[in-house]
C-alpha cells in the first residue's frame, strides 16, 4: 500500500512545506485511493515534519516548495518527494500523481 502525504493550510496545498497547518494522508491500493485522512501538523521545528512523516510510513510527498534538508531525509529513507506542484485541490494533486499527469515546476522553496 502507497501512503501519499501533501501539506495543507487553508484547504489547499501549502506553498511550504514547514508552513502548513495539516497533511493528507492518501492510502493507496493497485493503483486508487482507499481512504484519505486529514491529520493536524506537528509542531515545526527542524526536521520534525520529515521525521513524522517516516513515522507514518508515508511512500510519498507531493509539495510546492519544500527545503533541501527534509528533501534529503525523506530521501534517504526512500521516500519519493515531487516538489513544484501548482497551489490545486489535494485531492486532484493525488488524482494526478495516479493517472501519472502530476506536473512539477521548480521548488517554490529557497532554504
Amino acid at each position: 500500500m502507497k501512503k501519499i502525504a501533501l501539506p495543507i493550510k487553508n484547504h489547499k496545498i501549502s506553498p511550504h512545506f514547514g508552513d502548513c497547518s495539516h497533511f493528507k494522508f492518501f492510502y493507496v491500493e493497485n493503483g486508487a485511493i482507499v481512504k484519505e485522512e486529514l491529520i493536524p501538523a506537528p509542531v515545526h521545528e527542524s526536521e520534525i515534519f520529515p521525521n513524522w512523516l517516516i513515522e507514518n510510513a508515508v511512500s510519498d510527498v507531493i509539495a510546492a516548495g519544500i527545503g533541501l534538508k527534509p528533501i534529503e531525509i525523506l530521501g534517504k529513507h526512500k521516500i519519493n518527494v515531487f516538489v513544484g506542484v501548482k497551489a490545486e485541490d489535494p485531492n486532484v494533486l493525488a488524482q494526478k500523481y495516479l493517472d501519472g499527469t502530476l506536473e512539477t515546476d521548480g521548488n517554490l522553496c529557497d532554504h
